[in-house]
């Protein structure tokens, strides 16, 4: 879907921003591009959509050079969220969603149906929150009206710079999970750009780890944390992958690997888990409501299940390996 070929970019006053940087982004994949202040991240993902240009090198989207196409057009097929969100204060959320879709020459009725689903889809009712302006909302509501306008045109390709990084830690960490129900969902391609390695190794399928607008290591977040690459991976992650060890194991990681059984069966009432959910958050989950077996959902549906002893098995193995590794 996305492809970086050899791109580097170095501005008028001399600095390399990005140096010589390859990498494949696939379909319906989410990849984080990871690192501090000045290691690149936010250049490579504004030169996507052409927001800045590429000094050389080449980028494709869906096969197509980017710099072959507009650059207004191309950017109304790519999705756009960003920290500050940015929705015009003068205009009500409707009306913010719907600018995009009016560029692209959409009808109203059809304009105002998609309005309504992006509401609903974001968890904020249509009927209550349409016509309200964006200083009626929390932080956390505009954040969403963000990410609702990031998708309104329907954009195959979702560019997303720190989201949810001016929150509140609850806040976030709810935008997050809800941000990955919603995923799996609409299946888009998304580049996300993070300076926080817990936020990366949560919502990447892939992590792109950026030093000096060099790539350093690209892989699973689990391989990440397992395996890192280099002398600069291991100290970037340094005292925290003992826990980044219990985060990038989701149950989404234990069905890939056949550790626990997957199943395809209609999802029960009550409480379950989600497959994007860390063995921490089940862990959590299981606390809080009691119970000893939970089925894992994923698409509406019980894709597996899970017992309390069974996580709490894996676990121990888990920090028994993170232990050694660290000795």
């Amino acid at each position: 879907m996305i492809t970086i070929e050899e791109v580097s970019k170095t501005f008028p006053d001399g600095t390399e921003a990005v140096k010589d940087l390859s990498l494949e982004i696939e379909e319906g994949e989410t990849v984080v591009l990871l690192g501090t202040s000045g290691s690149g991240k936010t250049t490579t993902m504004k030169m996507v959509n052409r927001l800045i240009e590429p000094t050389s090198g080449r980028i494709s989207v869906d096969g197509q050079d980017i710099m072959d196409q507009d650059p207004v057009q191309l950017r109304r097929h790519i999705g756009y969220a960003i920290q500050s969100i940015g929705l015009f204060p003068h205009m009500t959320l409707g009306e913010n969603i719907s600018v995009v879709p009016q560029l692209l020459g959409w009808d109203q009725p059809r304009t105002d149906d998609h309005v309504d689903q992006l509401l609903n889809m974001v968890q904020l009712e249509p009927e209550v929150y349409r016509d309200r302006f964006p200083s009626q909302l929390s932080g956390g509501q505009r954040q969403r009206v963000g990410v609702a306008r990031s998708l309104a045109g329907d954009p195959p390709v979702v560019l997303m710079d720190e989201p949810f990084g001016a929150l509140d830690p609850i806040t976030r960490e709810q935008l997050q999970n809800e941000f990955l129900e919603l995923e799996d969902e609409i299946k888009k391609t998304v580049v996300f750009v993070t300076h926080d390695v817990f936020e990366a190794v949560k919502m990447g399928d892939r992590i792109a780890l950026l030093d000096a607008g060099e790539l350093q290591q690209l892989s699973s977040p689990a391989e990440l944390v397992d395996n890192p690459a280099n002398e600069f991976v291991s100290q970037f992650l340094g005292q925290q992958r003992f826990q980044l060890a219990l985060v990038t194991r989701t149950l989404e990681f234990l069905l890939d690997k056949g550790i626990v059984e997957r199943t395809d069966e209609e999802l029960p009432d009550g409480p379950s888990l989600s497959r994007h959910d860390s063995l921490i958050q089940a862990l959590d989950r299981f606390k809080t409501t009691g119970e000893t077996v939970l089925p894992i959902r994923g698409g509406g549906r019980a894709i597996g299940e899970l017992s309390k002893k069974k996580l709490l098995s894996i676990i121990a193995e888990v920090l028994g390996e993170s232990g050694e590794e660290s000795q």
